[in-house]
């Protein structure tokens, strides 16, 4: 990949690198280098940040994962997802016939998870004060921000969950109507909220008056939350789960997050000389299509939450289970591997800071579907998640629903790593179920194809999902018309697959390459 384009250049740095999908939040993260933080410290300033002005996507009311390499350190996995109320379980749904969690049912609130995160991971590893974090977004809320044209977009389309919920439109609707790009939007509400928790930490948000108007103001629709299920929502430091690829590890965080999915499609891949297919060939798309059907098997039937299912990742990885797989994928025909019955699309931010000492975040927060569960609560101006309706309400499902467990997630930071355990890659791509998939499309292109940050995020994508083929429409002809002759039921989409961010620490040189999706509103930057 030689023919770069002006659109494809990389950020180039030689000292610190940030990079997310809103220009605000890159800029509250280079400040925060600036004033003398931390890779840590910039990455949870810019995840508040975007918690304010990309309410689409996340909020403090969500969930949060993310793998932090300090220089000298090994890598580790921050599981920041939100347990479910201890009253909901198989039997609570099934006496009121309910065989799936709405996607605006209070029940599809799984207690927030972000806020324990982010302090969780400052008092390890952050050098300024919490509160300092906090003044950015403060600002931002309280005197408002510009709607930014992806931001605006996804508003648009989600007026009807937001006029379900009274504190909702009152906050997230301007005379009715949906805001529009370029239209100030203020959060009033949420700016204190966002003050009050600077100040006493995150014991404000799961004990204080911030965790009473969040139960109370789901406890009116019909929730089941306690105080007591606040107080337990604890932040799951762990190793990494890690596998070799080409020479270096790729490491993401242990289930209850599918990032296992990753490895396994990278291991089948490497299998299948992914490298010896042009990159934009119909082999190419084809075989990615067939180690996603497989490794989403592996996903939807083994994952949940390890703290109530056995879940042996030493088999799902093992040579013996990748040369079965890899058995079944042929590259002329597709696998048919039933009806997965996947559940559709969240939503979510990703992003990443490297700085001058090379300690390097790979950070990602979500409110799962658009917009969340559209409940805001009645006096603190937080936008609820749903990440509950990723539980089954299926006996016997290793993800199906039970009082203080996490449901198998979407959201996945990822990291690469060398052999003398020093980050070369700090990445991450959005999009709900598309992410592992996402991941490996950017690996490939970065590691297989040669090509560099931002032209490997701004390559078009494809995503077999429940037995469709969907591409974006930058996608060639050809390649569609091809993947059609082999037996994929394929479709163009009128939108894009996800987002994303990523950081490439050229060691050698010493500099920092940076790239920013085009599909989201961000860029990267350095300083």
């Amino acid at each position: 990949m030689n023919n770069q384009s002006t659109k494809d250049k990389d950020a180039r740095s030689s000292n610190a690198m940030a990079a997310t999908s809103h220009p605000l939040a890159t800029e509250e993260a280079l400040k925060i280098l600036k004033m003398g933080g931390n890779a840590v410290d910039a990455s949870i300033a810019a995840s508040i940040v975007l918690s304010v002005v990309e309410p689409n996507a996340t909020s403090i009311g969500g969930d949060c994962f993310a793998i932090v390499k300090m220089s000298n350190k090994d890598a580790v996995s921050f599981n920041g997802s939100g347990m479910a109320p201890e009253k909901l379980n198989y039997d609570f749904f099934k006496e009121k016939n309910i065989d799936k969690i709405g996607l605006t049912s209070p029940h599809s609130v799984t207690i927030p998870g972000a806020v324990h995160a982010w302090e969780t991971i400052h008092k390890e590893f952050g050098k300024l004060d919490f509160e300092q974090l906090f003044s950015g977004a403060i600002d931002i809320a309280k005197n408002g921000h510009k709607i930014s044209k992806v931001v605006s977009q996804a508003w648009h389309n989600s007026l009807n969950k937001i006029n379900g919920n009274e504190n909702s439109k009152k906050i997230f609707l301007k005379d009715g109507r949906t805001y529009q790009e370029n239209e100030l939007m203020k959060n009033i509400a949420l700016g204190e909220t966002l003050e009050a928790i600077s100040k006493k930490g995150s014991k404000e948000f799961y004990e204080g008056e911030t965790a009473k108007d969040i139960i109370e103001s789901l406890n009116e629709l019909g929730g089941v939350h306690t105080f007591e299920d606040f107080s337990k929502q604890k932040t799951i430091r762990s190793e990494t789960i890690k596998s070799l690829y080409k020479g270096d590890f790729i490491h993401q965080c242990p289930p209850n997050g599918p990032g296992v999915t990753v490895l396994v499609m990278m291991k089948l891949l490497e299998r299948l000389n992914i490298q010896n297919y042009k990159f934009n060939s119909v082999e190419r798309f084809h075989l990615e299509a067939e180690v996603t059907k497989q490794a989403y098997k592996v996903k939807e039937t083994s994952l949940g939450d390890p703290s109530f299912a056995n879940i042996n990742l030493d088999e799902i990885l093992s040579d013996k289970n990748i040369e079965d797989i890899f058995n079944k994928i042929n590259l002329n025909s597709c696998s048919d591997v039933g009806d997965l019955n996947i559940p559709a699309h969240p939503e979510t931010i990703y992003l990443t800071v490297v700085d001058k000492d090379l300690n390097s975040v790979s950070i990602i927060n979500s409110v799962c579907y658009v917009f969340g569960s559209g409940i805001t609560t009645n006096k603190s101006g937080i936008l609820l998640h749903n990440r509950g309706t990723n539980f089954r309400v299926e006996h016997g499902h290793p993800n199906c629903i039970a009082g203080l467990k996490r449901p198998l997630h979407t959201i996945i930071p990822g990291m690469v790593i060398d052999k003398d355990n020093n980050a070369t890659l700090s990445y991450g791509v959005m999009g709900g179920q598309y992410q592992p998939v996402g991941q490996v499309h950017v690996l490939n292109n970065m590691i297989d194809y040669g090509m560099g940050p931002q032209e490997a995020l701004s390559f078009p994508r494809a995503f077999h999902f429940n037995n469709i083929y969907k591409l974006e429409k930058t996608v060639d002809k050809e390649i569609f018309h091809g993947l059609k002759e082999v037996g994929h039921n394929v479709e163009y989409i009128d939108g894009t697959h996800g987002g994303g961010q990523a950081i490439k620490i050229n060691r050698s040189e010493g500099d920092l390459l940076g790239g920013s999706d085009p599909r989201k509103d961000g860029y990267a930057k350095g300083y």
